[in-house]
């Protein structure tokens, strides 16, 4: 059983190196077009039914119909796309499914944030979706000491996998990272590019993961890198081309002497 983070460019393999995750394999699908990139490098396992895909498709926001689009900060209907995962993340666990993927793991996250923003609005409105008197403005963005419930809540779905025995494995996207630079002509110390790239998503996740890997493509190939954070720890910086489970499953045994 293991816990695996999977981080990279878009195409650059996240969700083919996924798919070779023990069988059968439930695949829970946010970032709508991963799945049908890769699934023809497993047309065996899909076709016979050991890896089968559910989409979550996050509801477009605001008010639409033949004429206008009116644009809105109430949030609707992610509350509701998030707990149709969780019902369906709570059959894989008890299905006889081996392994779980969630693709994307930062996608899950917006949406996990997200749906608790709503629910914060939904106190602050009447049944008609007016902001009630003693409220003053719509909450349109979280509290930094509210991300704890959102933290909870993701935290809980990789024990909850953890504590039924079964495999994780959540992709993200990258984005660009930003550190404090000293600005050379003002003096002053803000975030700035570094001009590298990092994994977009919940922050926390290395704490809870046994795997965090990093997919890039080089002259025409697949590879991926063993990034901080992974146990054994011999494997952190270990590349492997045309990437699989099997090779980084064969390289951890050889490393614990099996």
């Amino acid at each position: 059983m293991i816990c695996c983070g999977i981080w990279g460019e878009d195409k650059s393999g996240k969700s083919s190196l996924a798919l070779t995750f023990p069988k059968p394999i439930q695949h829970l699908e946010f970032d709508l077009g991963g799945y049908d990139r890769a699934k023809w490098r497993f047309k065996k396992d899909t076709d016979g039914g050991f890896v089968t895909t559910k989409p979550f498709v996050v509801p477009m926001q605001g008010t639409i119909d033949e004429v206008t689009i009116k644009q809105s900060k109430i949030v609707t209907g992610v509350k509701e796309l998030w707990y149709e995962f969780l019902v369906e993340y709570l059959r894989f666990l008890k299905s006889e499914m081996v392994t779980g993927v969630i693709d994307t793991g930062t996608l899950l996250w917006e949406t996990i944030c997200t749906a608790y923003l709503q629910e914060k609005q939904e106190i602050q409105l009447d049944p008609n979706g007016n902001l009630l008197r003693s409220e003053s403005r719509l909450r349109v963005s979280l509290l930094p000491i509210e991300y704890r419930e959102p933290n909870i809540r993701m935290r809980g779905l990789i024990y909850q996998a953890k504590a039924h025995g079964k495999n994780l494995v959540l992709t993200h996207h990258s984005r660009d990272e930003y550190k404090p630079m000293t600005d050379f002509k003002t003096g002053e110390i803000k975030d700035s590019r570094t001009g590298e790239r990092e994994r977009s998503g919940f922050s926390s996740l290395g704490d809870s993961t046994d795997l965090m890997l990093h997919t890039y493509k080089q002259n025409g190939k697949f590879y991926c890198k063993v990034d901080e954070q992974s146990v054994p720890t011999a494997l952190v910086g270990m590349e492997f081309e045309d990437p699989s489970y099997d090779k980084i499953a064969e390289a951890i045994r050889m490393i614990q002497g099996e």
